[in-house]
């Protein structure tokens, strides 16, 4: 048997533990706010007509709903009239546009049914009040059941660059947001709604933050034209809200998974994943949240976290449980000290 070495001292203790609580927090901190201001050649996306204000007639002449530049033209033909100002998400990143280098700014709202690719230094972003819905349905247009066979937005960088998302809503894909190869990307304030396999898929080795973001509804769409999701005939595969999958790594922070027709998030990763204040509820398959194997260090670690089954319960355990661990150590070091 091996001796084990006590540390007589609880002051010891007592430093270790406060190191260690402030490297944590230090080191949160650097991942999860990653700065963005290597992004140049700003440009500006418009919205359009799909998405008209609040109580407002439909039926609004061009120029009147979205029309940020007042040029009474938006949609592709705005991609083309030779300003800053762009009519589609994937125009303004173009070689016209950013080009994969700058800064894309939804000053309107609208729902773009686009598969957008971001393979550079790229910030896509919607302005504070601004809904920039990335959809693959939009009623009337031939190409939504195509669309919803693909993911909403691939992020394919290499490892010198960096991707931002910030403010979107990606909907009614196969995959709302799929980051692959060597990608170091950003999610926060977005929305990930009712897409059919994955709400974000991390795969191969990229490294991903994702904060301040609701994941909702992963496997579940109705569409008469592409099938009923979940049922016996349309089954997602496999439902799950968040997973990282290969050799990625990353953190989830301050962000909500729910309702998925799989687990919340699969940390199926060589790699670890951290969970930081994040809440899972209602998602299906037992597990809110799938390990990976401990040997090869990967695996989910929730730290401070809620992993609610529909009771109060859980979330009183996450407030007395660190209440009851300083009382402890108080306590204990009172007593050796008199």
């Amino acid at each position: 048997m091996k001796n084990i070495k006590t540390v007589p001292k609880i002051k010891f203790l007592n430093s270790t533990l406060f190191f260690l609580i402030g490297l944590a927090l230090f080191t949160g901190i650097v991942l999860v706010n990653v700065t963005d201001a290597f992004a140049n050649h700003p440009v500006l996306v418009e919205g359009n007509c799909n998405v008209p204000p609040t109580g407002s007639n439909s039926a609004q002449a061009i120029g009147t709903c979205g029309d940020y530049d007042g040029d009474s033209i938006i949609g592709d033909d705005e991609d083309n009239d030779g300003d800053r100002v762009f009519g589609t998400i994937n125009g303004a990143n173009s070689g016209l546009g950013v080009n994969n280098n700058g800064r894309i700014t939804i000053v309107t709202s609208g729902t773009f049914p686009e598969v957008v690719t971001l393979a550079g230094n790229v910030v896509l972003e919607a302005a504070p009040g601004v809904t920039a819905n990335i959809d693959a349905v939009l009623q009337g247009d031939a190409g939504s059941g195509a669309r919803q066979g693909a993911p909403g937005i691939i992020v394919d960088a290499p490892a010198n660059r960096r991707v931002i998302i910030k403010n979107i809503v990606t909907r009614n894909w196969t995959n709302g947001i799929d980051i692959r190869n060597a990608s170091h990307v950003t999610i926060s304030n977005s929305r990930i709604e009712n897409n059919i396999n994955f709400g974000i898929l991390v795969s191969d080795n990229a490294v991903v933050s994702i904060k301040d973001s609701h994941i909702t509804a992963t496997g579940y769409r109705l569409n008469p034209a592409t099938g009923d999701f979940p049922s016996d005939d349309f089954i997602p595969n496999p439902g799950i809200g968040i997973s990282f999958d290969g050799s990625s790594s990353g953190v989830v922070a301050n962000s909500k998974v729910s309702g998925s027709f799989g687990p919340g998030v699969s940390g199926n990763s060589d790699n670890p994943v951290d969970l930081i204040n994040v809440t899972l509820f209602d998602n299906n398959n037992g597990e809110a949240v799938v390990d990976a194997d401990d040997d090869d260090g990967g695996g989910c670690s929730l730290v401070n976290g809620n992993v609610n089954s529909g009771s109060a319960f859980a979330n009183i355990l996450v407030l007395i449980v660190p209440l009851i661990t300083v009382l402890f150590f108080g306590i204990r070091r009172k007593k050796l000290v008199s």
